[in-house]
């Protein structure tokens, strides 16, 4: 062995080992914002940093079913028990009695800095006089037997006000002192979890909490536990991905490794085929680890295959291999060839590293490396230790006959680009119809989760909120200002029925100059007594009364004005801290409307009202612009990566003609690959775009070992030996990506459809148009 050799081997010992070593420290991510970038426009930044940390990512919906409404309302109330003592959540509820007195007592102390009707005239003795009156009908009818004991404290219902505004529209409705669906068969609770949604671990621990909450041991009655949220959705996904993906690379590895040992007939060739297979895995997630600190769960499904393009280099180089000849005679001899496969592939994913998009961004560095260190081994590792020759596989001479006289005739060959014009003009056609652009479709979440998200959120009522408005301002105060005039536009447009409802920040917490104003228009003490005892004058209230109302006035005229602190650890706190947060050097209020009638009309009278710091935003809108803005950067890059593909190959084989015929047929395959996903009601996302870069380089290495044995020095034996390799590679590939198009995962199932029907079409085309090389060139 050279020391050449040596060398080698050392540096690939060497890589592999730190390879292994980064991979100790794994840490696998399967929500989709990981892989957003975080220096977007301000609005995505703003949405990401809410799916990744905001309430809206910590909160869990949990549902319990099959057992009595009774039982169930027992149930829920001792979960939610357990888990307001668990420190792993900020807050647990459940619409229990409890909870409804701790809201209470709150509105209620804090009603006339909250309730937007205290002004003077609410306090003279004409309307302290109405209100009395109309109080005094009500307790005469008995309708409400919370008003007799509220009376005392609270005569104008300021308290009542705040009760229907807050507290009787939150949440689904009540069964025997819980909440329950509409059909009374699930109790709901809904639990915000300590850690951000993005730290799995944590939100695995909330999920195993819940799971014992509701499921003690020695439990009396047998129930049904129901979860949804993003950290469910994440932790099962990463959950479900992990299995899938070693579930996929065992099934692959096992079937590519029956292949070979049945084309080989012996254990060593196999052997040195894993190696390049191994490496390149070890070291292409190794590289992503590296680089981005995390690894998808999808790039690592994507990792099984590389099982089926890493497997290409050792089967090209040892089954070309002549009877008695070694691995380092092989390989100087196919070199050139394989050379260009290898680089091909490079320089068509290699453009995907530029992405803004994480996830493509991934899926190239970890083909880059992958298929990099693959061709290193291939080309320097196996030589070196593969010392003696090994027995040539045996082929049927048929095989050389395909590439020395082509099967397909004339008919066949005008047949097919008959087919690619076909597919062309239908691709025009539909060409509206050929891009997903939903951007929920990029999630590895499963369709039954989706729809068991939907189920539940619909049976608790909770508004499918698409439109919403974003008030900007340096400091909290701003926001919360400009939010009340946000909230007096919104209420002429609810009467005038452009939207049915909306929630500003300041509903729940109104500005400090609001409270102010609302605490100077308290009355003096002495004024209000004047004006109450004319206002009692004839009705039939017992003296002193109301001496709690007066109490409780002077004491609001005394209080510090409420801060966002103040409404801590309630439903209140919950609300807020998902519609007002800081975000950057300033802050951020968040404004949902319900029932938009039309979003055009919403829009123009939002702009025309001029007020700063408020934009509207249709989500569904900006989640389709995000998707074009990546599709159309991955469509320029895959551009970039065809025209990288090119200069190699003209590189390599010093011939325009050559080139056309390597690259014609793939490109044709390409265009039969899409139209097939569009027939089969697919729509292309963007990880269809990088599968489509593997079948161009795939179909690119068909085409140049094509190429590599019509040559006029190439032999029957040869021809033959290239035709063998070329069936053992297509069934390597079928087997490793038509495994990963069986992923339930909906992005690894897009890959290994696409990549599958492009080999087997790249194949084809390859054979069928065989003759339109000049062989002997």
């Amino acid at each position: 062995m050279s020391g050449f050799r040596w060398g080698a081997v050392i540096v690939w010992a060497l890589l592999l080992m730190a390879g292994a070593w980064r991979l100790s420290g794994l840490s696998l991510r399967t929500d989709m914002t990981a892989l957003l970038p975080r220096a977007a426009e301000p609005m995505q930044e703003l949405l990401v940093a809410q799916l990744r940390e905001g309430t809206a990512a910590r909160l869990i919906l949990i549902a319990l079913e099959g057992a009595t409404p009774e039982d169930l309302a027992e149930r829920s109330r001792h979960t939610a028990m357990a888990l307001r003592q668990n420190g792993l959540f900020t807050f647990v509820a459940n619409g229990s009695s409890d909870e409804w007195a701790a809201e209470g007592a709150f509105l209620l102390r804090h009603r006339y800095r909250l309730s937007a009707s205290v002004t003077p005239e609410r306090f003279t003795a004409a309307t302290l006089r109405a209100s009395l009156e109309d109080r005094l009908r009500r307790l005469g009818s008995g309708a409400d037997p919370l008003l007799k004991r509220l009376l005392p404290s609270d005569p104008t219902g300021e308290f009542e006000g705040l009760v229907h505004r807050f507290l009787d529209n939150q949440g689904p409705e009540r069964r025997h002192g819980v909440w329950f669906s509409r059909s009374g068969t699930r109790a709901y609770l809904v639990a915000e979890t300590a850690a951000p949604g993005s730290d799995l671990d944590r939100q695995a621990e909330a999920i195993a909490a819940i799971r014992a909450a509701a499921h003690p041991p020695g439990g009396e009655f047998p129930l049904r536990l129901l979860m949804t949220g993003p950290g469910v959705f994440a932790v099962q996904a990463r959950s479900e991905i992990e299995g899938d993906s070693w579930r996929l690379s065992l099934i692959a590895g096992t079937l590519v490794t029956l292949l070979l040992a049945t084309v080989y007939r012996s254990p060593i060739p196999v052997a040195l085929s894993a190696i390049p297979v191994l490496t390149g895995l070890t070291l292409g997630v190794a590289a992503v680890q590296q680089v981005f600190g995390f690894v998808h769960g999808v790039t690592l499904g994507f990792g099984a295959t590389l099982i089926g393009e890493a497997i290409d280099y050792p089967a090209y180089a040892l089954l070309n291999a002549r009877a008695g000849e070694r691995l380092r005679d092989t390989l100087p001899r196919i070199w050139r060839t394989l050379r260009l496969a290898v680089l091909t592939t490079l320089f068509g994913s290699i453009t995907l590293l530029f992405s803004s998009f994480g996830g493509l961004s991934q899926l190239g560095l970890l083909t880059v490396t992958g298929v990099g260190a693959a061709g290193f081994a291939t080309r320097w590792v196996l030589p070196a230790i593969s010392i003696r020759p090994h027995a040539p596989a045996r082929f049927p001479r048929w095989l050389g006959s395909i590439i020395r006289r082509p099967v397909a005739g004339p008919l066949m060959q005008k047949v097919a680009w008959l087919a690619f014009a076909g597919a062309l003009t239908l691709l025009a056609a539909r060409h509206d119809r050929i891009w997903d652009d939903d951007l929920a479709h990029l999630s590895p979440v499963s369709a039954e989760a989706k729809r068991l998200d939907e189920d539940m959120r619909r049976d608790v009522g909770a508004p499918d909120v698409r439109y919403l408005l974003v008030v900007r301002g340096e400091t909290q105060e701003d926001v919360l200002t400009r939010s009340e005039a946000v909230a007096a536009l919104m209420e002429g447009l609810v009467r005038e029925e452009v939207l049915s409802g909306f929630e500003v920040p300041s509903h729940y917490l109104p500005s400090r100059r609001t409270q102010e104003r609302r605490r100077q228009a308290l009355p003096d003490p002495a004024d209000l007594r004047r004006a109450l005892d004319r206002a009692l004058q004839g009705l039939p209230f017992p003296a002193g009364t109301f001496e709690p109302f007066l109490k409780d006035i002077q004491r609001a005229r005394t209080e510090p004005v409420l801060g966002l602190k103040d409404l801590d650890q309630s439903a209140l706190g919950l609300k807020m801290r998902a519609l007002l947060f800081p975000q950057g050097q300033g802050w951020v209020g968040l404004v949902p409307l319900r029932g938009v009638r039309s979003a055009a009309a919403l829009g123009e009278r939002i702009g025309a009202a001029g007020l700063p710091g408020v934009r509207f935003f249709d989500l569904k809108a900006e989640a389709e612009r995000v998707v074009n803005d990546y599709r159309s950067e991955s469509l320029t890059l895959t551009g970039f990566g065809l025209v990288g593909i090119t200069g190699v190959l003209w590189w390599g084989l010093r011939s325009p003609a050559l080139v056309v015929r390597v690259l014609g047929p793939t490109l044709m395959a390409v265009i039969g690959v899409i139209l097939a996903l569009t027939l089969l009601g697919e729509r292309l996302t963007l990880f269809h775009l990088v599968a489509l870069l593997l079948v161009i380089g795939i179909g690119v290495n068909y085409a140049l070992f094509f190429h590599h044995a019509s040559r006029s020095s190439a032999d029957d034996e040869d021809r033959r030996r290239t035709g063998g390799s070329l069936l053992v590679c297509i069934a390597a590939t079928l087997c490793a990506f038509g495994t990963l198009s069986l992923s339930g995962t909906p992005v690894l199932h897009a890959i290994g459809l696409t990549v599958a029907l492009g080999a087997m079409f790249s194949l084809i085309l390859a054979v069928v148009l065989a003759d339109a090389r000049k062989v002997g060139s």
